[in-house]
């Protein structure tokens, strides 16, 4: 459908007076990536659910494309609109309706660092551990899993309590585990496919005022990869990742954290006994370490990171295979893959902590995220961005081979074409309304 040709004089006033875009610079619409653009007809920006409620609605009623997006903040265009469609810009939802002690109640367009800031004041943290990165939208987060470094937790959509959905026919539902939990499960981790999220509850706990962050560096990733799973064993730590960037990307840093107060500070020799590396120890509140890769990017966000291009490789590995991976994978990372603004990643995670089937991921006990978040920021190279997709293909292939998954953030799209090649690697089979919804 060309944009242009879409007919919107049969389009219902919307009941929370949200607004609909029809022109403009602002119908060119791209992701993090800055690969895929795509324009849709109409951007929507509604003030209440029953804005999207409507839009949903008449949309099915004349076979229109919907799809919603929070801060866009992927790689492959996963949250675009196909050209001629309603995009809904859910940052507009931005209320924050309640924070207790046990869990916070807000619009899906409410900022995870919101979140996490009022979480704070009251003494408590995510239930999940939030993303290292937080200027996310919640029902972003929650549509593609949301991962943090917390070892021990699963993704965030394991520790959601219940979310409002609009149903592609306009329904507006809210689900829990035992009411309409099927599309309760189809949403958390669906990409969109199945409802838009626009408002949830998530689990909140206790944390410590104070963390105490280790960081051990080593001269190879399986060396860091051993230690981490000592640690991942011992089970005594809170957040756990290891990390490598430029300049120095031959150089592994494992980083960890425990949680204190005051009165009960950590034992430093006990958590790094048999950790043959030495530590780098210091101390911050809990809000200065969760914000830390806030307050990092938040220069080169000014200067103009967002605009671009990014290809990122995410991908789930089962510990049984994960030397292997990296035993292939590591040597071919080089300078290119790395500007002052990319990163690589390793996150270990129990298995059994992940409940929503909305992820798919390996069956091990152990399980790794692996993320290059490669940029061109100061690249030259005329090849790099064909280079680094045809990169995102041969690894892909690899972690398929090994048993690995996909984790739906990244860039998976063709060189020759940058046609997008895979929307929703979960391959879920969603139930149908009149089934999720009884």
């Amino acid at each position: 459908m060309d944009s242009g040709a879409l007919d919107l004089s049969t389009f219902p006033e919307l009941p929370g007076r949200g607004v609909l875009i029809t022109d403009g610079d602002e119908l060119h619409a791209s992701d993090l990536g800055n690969l895929v653009d795509r324009r849709p007809a109409a951007i929507l920006r509604p003030r209440s659910t029953a804005d999207i409620a409507v839009a949903a609605a008449w949309c099915c009623r004349n076979d229109v494309p919907l799809r919603a997006h929070g801060t866009l903040h992927t790689t492959g265009g996963q949250a675009l609109c196909p050209s001629g469609g309603i995009q809904v810009d859910m940052r507009s939802l931005d209320l924050i309706h309640a924070v207790t002690d046990d869990h916070a109640d807000v619009e899906a367009g409410v900022l995870l660092r919101d979140v996490v800031w009022h979480a704070w004041l009251r003494g408590r943290r995510l239930t999940s551990g939030p993303t290292g990165y937080l200027q996310l939208s919640t029902g972003g987060v929650l549509s593609v899993g949301g991962i943090s470094s917390l070892h021990r937790e699963g993704a965030i959509i394991d520790r959601v309590r219940a979310v409002e959905v609009v149903t592609p026919t306009g329904a507006v539902r809210w689900c829990t585990p035992e009411r309409n939990g099927e599309l309760f499960n189809a949403v958390l981790g669906g990409l969109g496919c199945a409802g838009i999220i626009t408002r949830a509850r998530l689990a909140l706990t206790p944390v410590p005022p104070l963390t105490r962050v280790y960081d051990l560096h080593f001269p190879s990733l399986q060396e860091a990869v051993r230690a981490a799973r000592v640690l991942v064993r011992r089970d005594e730590v809170d957040d756990l990742l290891i990390r490598w960037f430029a300049p120095q990307r031959h150089r592994y840093q494992l980083r960890f954290t425990t949680y204190y107060r005051a009165d009960r500070k950590p034992d430093d020799a006990h958590l790094l006994r048999g950790l043959d590396a030495t530590a780098q120890v210091w101390d911050v509140s809990y809000w200065e370490f969760v914000t830390s890769t806030d307050t990092r990017y938040e220069p080169f966000v000014t200067a103009g990171w967002n605009r671009v291009h990014k290809v990122w490789a995410d991908y789930f590995m089962p510990d049984s295979a994960l030397d292997e991976f990296l035993a292939g994978t590591a040597p071919e990372i080089t300078d290119l893959d790395l500007s002052e603004t990319s990163i690589g990643l390793l996150f270990p995670h129990r298995r059994s902590s992940f409940t929503r089937p909305g992820l798919r991921l390996p069956d091990d006990e152990l399980v790794w995220l692996f993320d290059m978040l490669s940029d061109a920021a100061g690249q030259t190279d005329p090849f790099w961005l064909p280079d680094r997709l045809r990169r995102n293909q041969r690894w892909r292939r690899r972690a398929a081979e090994l048993g690995g998954t996909l984790y739906p953030i990244g860039t998976d799209l063709d060189p020759a074409s940058h046609d997008l090649v895979l929307a929703h690697p979960a391959q879920m089979s969603f139930p149908q309304e009149d089934q999720c919804l009884r």
